[in-house]
This record gives C-alpha cells, sequence and structure tokens, in this order.
C-alpha cells in the first residue's frame, strides 16, 4: 500500500469499506482476535468490529497502534493517507436520505458508482443502470401500486442518475450484463414500454465499456437458476470486491473471499452459455421487431 493508489472516481463508501476489509484481513493473518485488538488500543471488542464491518473509521492513532501489532508497520503511512483520503473525499454521487430504499441498498449505490468493473446476471427484470425512464416507472408502480407519484419520480430520477457512472470521461465503469433470455420478452409496462427498453440496451451496447450478452432458452439448466446476481470489482489493491444479491425485503452483500470466488465462477459459466455480442445484439433486435 504506497502512494495514492485508489482511483479519483472511487467513492468514500468504497474506500470506508476497503479499510475495513484490510483491517480484518490483516488481523487474521497475524492470528489476532478482535479482543487482542481491543486490549492495544484499551477499547472495546465492538469497537474493533465496527472498524471492521465498516461501520466507524478508525482514527490515525487507531491504525498506529494495530498495524505494527499486526505486523505491518510498512502499511501505516499508506493506512494514514487513506483514512484522511476517506474523510475529505467528497460525496461524487448524493440522494435525498428520506427516500423509500431497499434495506442495504444505501450501501449498494455508494459502490456501484465506486466500482471499477460490473458483472451482473439478469433473470427476471433488466438492472436498474441500464432501464430506460418508461421501464423504470412501470417496474415502480407495480412493485409499490401504493407508492406516491412523487416517490415513484424521485426514484426515477435516482436511477437515471445512477447511469452517470457509466459516462463520465474518467474511468467510466466496465459493465458486463448477461440477461436472461426471458427477460427480453416479460412486458413490463406492456410492448411499447418493453420495445423501448430493448431499444434502449441496443444503444447501449454500443458503448465500449458496456457489454450485453443474451443467455438464450436454448442454454437449459446452468448455474444460476437460484436467481440475479450482482459482482462489484474496485479499482484497489488486493480487494476481492463484493457479491450484491437483493429479494423484495432489501439486499444482502457477500465479502466473504470464497463466496465471492463462487459467483465469480458461475459468471464464467454463464458467459460460456450466453450468445456472442453480435449475436446477441441480434436477437434483442429481432424481439424489438416482433414487438412493433
Amino acid at each position: 500500500m504506497k502512494g495514492r493508489f485508489v482511483a479519483l472516481s472511487t467513492t468514500p463508501t468504497v474506500l470506508r469499506r476497503y479499510i475495513a476489509f484490510e483491517l480484518r484481513r490483516l488481523r487474521e493473518t497475524a492470528s489476532k482476535s478482535q479482543l487482542d485488538a481491543a486490549k492495544r488500543l484499551d477499547t472495546s471488542k465492538a469497537r474493533i468490529a465496527h472498524f471492521e464491518s465498516g461501520r466507524n473509521l478508525p482514527k490515525l492513532t487507531d491504525v498506529e497502534l494495530l498495524l505494527p501489532f499486526y505486523g505491518a508497520d510498512e502499511l501505516v503511512d499508506g493506512f494514514r493517507e487513506l483514512i484522511v483520503q476517506t474523510r475529505n473525499a467528497a460525496a461524487v454521487f448524493e440522494w435525498d436520505e428520506s427516500m423509500t430504499l431497499p434495506p442495504g441498498f444505501d450501501l449498494y449505490l455508494g459502490l456501484e458508482q465506486g466500482a471499477s468493473r460490473i458483472v451482473s446476471y439478469d433473470a427476471m427484470t433488466v438492472m436498474g443502470i441500464l432501464q430506460c425512464e418508461p421501464y423504470a416507472e412501470a417496474l415502480l408502480r407495480g412493485h409499490d401500486k401504493g407508492l406516491p407519484d412523487i416517490e415513484v419520480q424521485r426514484q426515477i430520477d435516482l436511477r437515471m442518475r445512477r447511469q452517470g457512472a457509466l459516462d463520465r470521461d474518467e474511468s467510466p465503469v466496465e459493465l458486463v450484463a448477461v440477461i436472461d433470455e426471458a427477460v427480453l420478452h416479460r412486458q413490463i409496462g406492456g410492448a411499447e414500454v418493453l420495445g423501448q427498453q430493448l431499444e434502449y440496451l441496443l444503444t447501449a451496447a454500443e458503448r465500449p465499456n458496456i457489454t450485453i450478452r443474451v443467455l438464450p432458452y436454448s442454454a437449459g439448466v446452468h448455474p444460476a437458476l437460484h436467481g440475479p446476481f450482482t459482482i462489484l470489482e474496485f479499482p484497489i489493491d488486493r480487494d476481492p470486491g463484493v457479491v450484491y444479491v437483493e429479494d423484495r425485503i432489501g439486499g444482502r452483500y457477500r465479502d466473504d473471499t470464497e463466496d465471492i470466488d463462487e459467483y465469480a465462477a458461475v459468471a464464467d459459466r454463464l458467459l460460456e452459455l450466453a450468445l456472442p455480442e453480435p449475436d446477441s445484439a441480434s436477437v434483442i433486435h429481432k424481439i424489438r421487431e416482433e414487438l412493433s
């Protein structure tokens, strides 16, 4: 960990998460318990747990004591810089905290904006960062018919602003989306809205940082029949990334390296089964034409 190793496009959320991940990794590598670390700082075990979950950012004096205790004296300067950078970083993506968001999704927003690469499998609907406005509105209204119009519009606006990560001049997110063929036929909002969404996908796929692959019906049984997932990778050395899965109640994160490796293997298999990009575009275009 030397110099300014974190890309400028990385968000404070990603930086905080990485500090937490590294503190836990270094402690475990040194065969120290959270209680051992707490005794070193003359603090509570809960405070160490908060550092390692990303809930709290450690003070500079905390890492100056902990890292030598973990046998990582050489990382002290890098951690100091990282903590200062996190504290001083302006949020590159903000939203109204009064909005109705699924539990855990606020964290996802910060991670998505700070990711360098996103790999997703969409089994039911097109992922949010690739949705056009009419499609997003149809999904929001169908998901919760009691959602007030003003809240629907706020969430649509949020969904559209998220797409800025794909368009930024410096280090745009690389997106690899595997979309189940069933998603392309599911008439969210009706035929006209679905047609607009398919056209939106065709336009998005023309951009160099966006890859859209269709998983055809003919693929049959595959290792993602459990449902959709998203893998986020970050521009930081040794950061393994994170897997995000979501259901109606809220989002869940998998950041254990074995779990991440498992999902990465599934993603690789899906890409083996999916149609090549030109063929995927042809399928999307054909369905689009059939709708009109």
